[in-house]
């Protein structure tokens, strides 16, 4: 895959609590992890590195990854693990009673991504210069719209769009959601935290990266854009786009 990462603290805040990592295991394997911390004061911060660099420090020891429900239950487990780790280290701190993260994990094995999200970050996928919302979001506004109280328009703009409803450890267990996307060559997976996807629709998100001439200007751009439309929140983002060799 041709990767870009970028992550930025945005216009409004003092702290970065979003975390994004590329990391390879012994058969240089890529999972692509990004994490939005949430809590007072460096809680947040704390919550979303504990949670990256667990999942990120096991998949580097890992080798022969070639079955990909042996992939994604591992995934689900060393997810369960930062759970279980962020959780009881809220617990033992006053000062990060309450802290979590949201969590993406996504592996790319035999034309096929491996998902695994908790909270609202998301993953788009692009194909043929069109924009497609993978992940479901596990938020407040996102069940109301499951329950038809409100649109997806009116969700873009609800004031509490950014109550999750999971969240990496906030509770003693988490429900994580798996996916298998099936991905064609030169396809781009868009894995993103809601500091983008708050200040900028996908409409003007596959806009911005249709203009672009690489990843890297394209996650350059796409930051930009979210600043300069408030930049309320730390906004990150991972490109990956899909080589033959990504296609088995």
């Amino acid at each position: 895959m041709k990767i870009a990462q970028l992550t930025d603290v945005g216009a409004k805040r003092q702290t970065n609590q979003d975390q994004v990592g590329v990391f390879n295991n012994q058969d240089q394997l890529q999972l692509l992890v990004l994490c939005d911390g949430m809590g007072g004061h460096n809680a947040g911060d704390v919550a979303s590195e504990m949670a990256l660099f667990h999942i990120g420090h096991a998949w580097e020891q890992t080798e022969a990854m070639t079955d990909s429900q042996f992939v994604m239950d591992w995934m689900v487990d060393m997810i369960s693990q930062a759970n279980t780790r962020v959780y009881e280290k809220g617990q033992q701190y006053l000062g990060l009673q309450g802290m979590g993260t949201t969590l993406i994990a996504v592996v790319v094995l035999d034309g096929q991504a491996l998902i695994a999200h908790v909270g609202d970050s998301r993953v788009y996928q692009i194909k043929n210069r069109l924009i497609e919302q993978v992940t479901k979001d596990h938020s407040f506004v996102q069940e109301l719209v499951d329950s038809q109280v409100i649109t997806e328009e009116e969700a873009q703009t609800h004031p509490q769009r950014n109550i999750v409803t999971r969240a990496i450890g906030t509770d003693q267990t988490v429900n994580i959601e798996t996916q298998i996307l099936p991905l064609e060559l030169e396809d781009v997976l868009l894995i993103c935290s809601d500091g983008l996807t708050d200040m900028i629709p996908a409409t003007e998100a596959i806009e911005v990266f249709n203009q672009a001439t690489t990843l890297e200007e394209a996650a350059e751009a796409l930051i930009s854009a979210a600043n300069a439309s408030g930049g309320k929140d730390n906004i990150s983002v991972i490109l990956a786009q899909i080589e033959g060799s990504d296609i088995g």
